[in-house]
């Protein structure tokens, strides 16, 4: 298959760009496939190093470029910048495990009087539909007020949430903070991400825009580990201070932010093309000299925005209008659906009634474990964030779906065979470790990718839009979890968990037949790969190129 992106790109240069230069040789070798071909047959590459790449163009930018140092002093301080950021995940992830472990604490039970399980659990719904209603002001607010803005509103959202969640003397505050809590949370890691996302260095941003929702972890390990110390009070603040330790992140976030760069993306988006170069400059290249692939990025970002300009803001035409666009709705949904309904909800609020169904009634003992295996899902998390440059979103996603089944399956026979009180202490530890090694494998599959996938597929025009899409359709499969999770587990115990291991081998069918591969390609050489009449076929596709002498030259 020809790349009919890189000729495009190649043949209409980069007027006023340092690397016109560079880019002669890959034009001469983009005519046509049949040129293509015979100039291989003509030509000796003799010890060229031969690769299968994504786009041609993006290479030659990347070799005319002295390569970016990871421990400059620049990189490190970029580093520091984006962990703001990540620490909006934190929050998401220290409210999931926290209602899971609280949920476990007699001390909460006996002041709402509720039961673990049941409809009585629905309170832990109203986070959701918070979120839900808070999807539909995020894409506004990190808009009118920049992706910095959209995250100190969010955090002071979440401050106010976790004041009224932690001070509930009776239901109705305890839901009314969980509300906000979600509307809070989904305005800031809206922002969040597609902060991160613009800021970064383009030849990182896999490994870095992985590794932000990798971050859910960080905010786990301490809501978990502050329940095992908290557990032992015999009075509400067993369940209030956790809460109000909830507050940290947000904090933090609000106090920084202004601190840390704008998203140069947002900053062109307002005709600030000056301070965007400038924080291009600074990030994405070395001694503070412009480069190949940030003149590059400047054009892209000028070209796509005066596109977007153009549409108006009621408009969602373009996520259905063409069977391009239909592709990449399916791959979005496929991606929301999947993620949140692979059996995640289980671990993420329910984790002591699985442990319960194990054999293990010991409350303490479940905050143990509970604490353990957000240890171990962060480290799954980590891997699969840095592995994300390496190994392919569509194998991973197939094949992590089928074993999270057979995870699940396992599961089920121990807690039926062994899930009673005083049943073997070897049986019971097998139990708990497959219900340790679904969450590793989960969070290695999943979590690095559920919002990073969801932006590479939508294109420029789509990727607005279609992420707020994106939001609305998780936050309504994690509605239906969260509910159908506290009713099923309740009246069905360990016979609940067949319904996510029959979800998960359809997911694996689907994942191989529509999954469109995403690694090592641009942004723009995905409308090639999806207007081929199978996309999932053709994103396997590879365009082969020679270095030599510092040059790229396509070679099939």
């Amino acid at each position: 298959m020809s790349n009919v992106n890189d000729k495009k790109n190649l043949e209409d240069g980069y007027p006023s760009s340092p690397v016109d230069s560079d880019f002669d040789d890959v034009k001469s070798d983009l005519k046509s496939p049949s040129e293509m071909t015979s100039k291989l047959a003509d030509d000796d590459f003799g010890d060229a190093k031969i690769e299968a790449v994504a786009n041609a163009t993006f290479k030659a930018a990347l070799a005319a470029s002295e390569p970016l140092k990871p421990f400059s002093r620049t990189s490190i301080q970029l580093y520091f910048i984006i962990c703001i950021g990540f620490l909006n995940a934190v929050s998401s992830g220290f409210d999931g495990s926290l209602m899971g472990g609280i949920n476990a604490m007699h001390q909460y039970l006996d002041f709402f009087h509720y039961e673990s399980t049941g409809k009585s659990t629905g309170i832990i719904m109203m986070y959701t539909v918070g979120s839900c209603t808070g999807s539909f002001f995020a894409g506004p607010a990190s808009e009118w007020f920049g992706r910095r803005g959209g995250m100190f509103i969010g955090g002071g959202i979440i401050l106010m949430a976790a004041a009224i969640i932690a001070s509930a003397q009776n239901v109705a505050s305890f839901l009314a903070g969980r509300f906000f809590l979600g509307f809070g949370i989904a305005i800031s890691t809206t922002a969040a991400p597609t902060w991160v996302t613009e800021l970064v260095p383009p030849q990182w941003r896999g490994r870095l825009a992985g590794a932000y929702n990798a971050c859910f972890f960080l905010g786990s390990i301490p809501a978990t580990g502050a329940m095992v110390g908290t557990n032992k009070m015999n009075s509400t603040w067993a369940w209030r201070l956790p809460l109000v330790l909830q507050i940290i992140p947000p904090i933090i976030v609000m106090s920084g932010v202004w601190f840390c760069p704008e998203s140069p993306r947002w900053l062109v988006s307002r005709g600030r093309l000056d301070e965007a170069r400038a924080i291009l400059i600074k990030y994405h290249g070395n001694h503070g000299e412009t480069n190949a692939v940030i003149e590059m990025q400047l054009r892209e970002f000028q070209e796509q925005i005066e596109v977007k300009k153009l549409e108006p803001f009621w408009d969602y035409s373009m996520l259905v209008n063409t069977r391009n666009a239909r592709w990449r709705l399916l791959c979005v949904a496929l991606m929301c659906w999947n993620g949140q309904l692979a059996g995640n909800g289980l671990i993420t609020y329910f984790l002591p009634v699985m442990f319960k169904n194990a054999g293990v009634r010991s409350s303490q003992r479940q905050l143990v474990f509970n604490f353990a295996n957000s240890i171990l899902s962060a480290a799954g998390a980590y891997s699969g964030a840095f592995a994300t440059d390496f190994i392919g979103r569509r194998p991973r996603l197939y094949i992590g779906a089928f074993v999270l089944a057979c995870m699940l399956t396992i599961v089920a026979v121990l807690s039926k065979e062994y899930g009673y009180e005083g049943a073997p202490t070897t049986a019971a530890n097998a139990t708990i470790a497959f219900i340790f090694l679904f969450g590793i494998v989960y969070s290695f599959v999943y979590t690095p990718l559920q919002a990073l996938y969801c932006a590479e597929v939508l294109n420029q025009r789509q990727r607005a839009k279609g992420m707020a899409v994106h939001i609305l359709i998780s936050n309504c499969a994690g509605f239906i979890n969260t509910f159908a999770n506290s009713v099923g587990l309740g009246r069905l115990g360990w016979k609940y968990y067949f319904v996510f291991v029959a979800w998960n081998c359809c997911a694996s069918v689907l994942w191989y037949l529509f999954c469109v591969e995403t690694r090592g390609r641009t942004l723009e050489q995905l409308d090639e790969i999806f207007d081929q009449p199978w996309p999932a076929r053709a994103s396997m596709k590879k365009t082969k190129v020679a270095f030599t002498n510092g040059q790229v030259k396509v070679v099939g």
